[in-house]
């Protein structure tokens, strides 16, 4: 699948420009992404990535641009990425800004991602981000800052209102690019959430959902409020066919598909 699409761009991309050349190996030419996370071993053994190499050929085969990883998962699949995009997460119990850079520059890495938690009462961890937004920019290495109001486990901060201040407190610290929840209505996320940001916005996931149609509608709904695509992990590597599913997401993101076009994909008879 090529990763270039023409005649599909939201006006916002028009005039995107990515000031750290790394980016370009992350969006395709239309300014978007459809990005893999596979992190969720690094804190043990994870559903999907039981086979870390065959797990990233899946994701490759069916079309994503970039995937998000652990140092050790980066190691051990470099040679199947195929000229996608790679991200590798820094996120550890400490501050990773003072080797995490040069770390994954070895690794031949296009960005790293860091996690924070604006509103946590006992670690936002907005201090490591400050230094890492300072070291990126030293080596010219782009950082995706993943704001989370509060915790993952308290949902009910996860308000639209919250996640737009966290978005534009990880922008405002330096970050090139985000991945943050999606909540609706499409007009009100586009308006305040997005409207206030200058750098790209791409909407996680969350947990595996049961039906794949409701995945792909996040991804639909995140599209239409403007973001530049998405960064699936659970709901595309725990998905029956990981490769088409990525295809599915792709057509959305990439080809500016329905909900209903995209879910084709999934079928046997596809």
């Amino acid at each position: 699948m090529t990763r270039t699409v023409s005649g599909h761009a939201h006006d916002a991309n028009h005039d995107l420009h990515f000031p750290k050349r790394r980016l370009q190996h992350i969006f395709a030419n239309d300014g978007r992404a459809l990005i893999v996370a596979m992190d969720g071993a690094r804190n043990g053994p994870a559903k999907g990535l039981e086979n870390p190499r065959q797990a990233v050929r899946n994701v490759v085969a069916g079309g994503a641009d970039a995937i998000l990883t652990t140092p050790g998962m980066a190691k051990a699949t470099a040679d199947q990425l195929r000229g996608r995009g790679l991200i590798i997460g820094l996120d550890a119990e400490d501050d990773t800004s003072d080797y995490g850079v040069e770390a994954s520059l070895r690794f031949g890495a296009d960005a790293v991602e860091l996690k924070v938690f604006p509103g946590n009462p006992d670690d936002t961890k907005l201090a490591d981000l400050r230094r890492l937004a300072a070291r990126c920019d030293k080596w010219g290495m782009p950082l995706l800052g993943e704001p989370i109001p509060v915790s993952f486990l308290d949902t009910s901060a996860h308000t639209l209102a919250n996640i737009a201040q966290a978005s534009r407190i990880a922008a405002e610290i330096g970050c090139d690019f985000l991945k943050v929840h999606y909540a609706g209505p499409v007009d009100a996320y586009a308006t305040q959430v997005l409207g206030p940001l200058s750098i790209p916005l791409l909407c996680l996931g969350g947990p595996s959902k049961p039906d794949p149609r409701d995945a792909l509608q996040l991804c639909f709904d995140a599209m239409q409020s403007g973001a530049s695509g998405i960064v699936f992990g659970r709901n595309i590597v725990c998905a029956e066919d990981p490769a088409r599913m990525c295809e599915a997401l792709a057509e959305i993101i990439h080809g500016g598909a329905t909900v209903d076009q995209a879910i084709k994909h999934l079928s046997t008879h596809h």
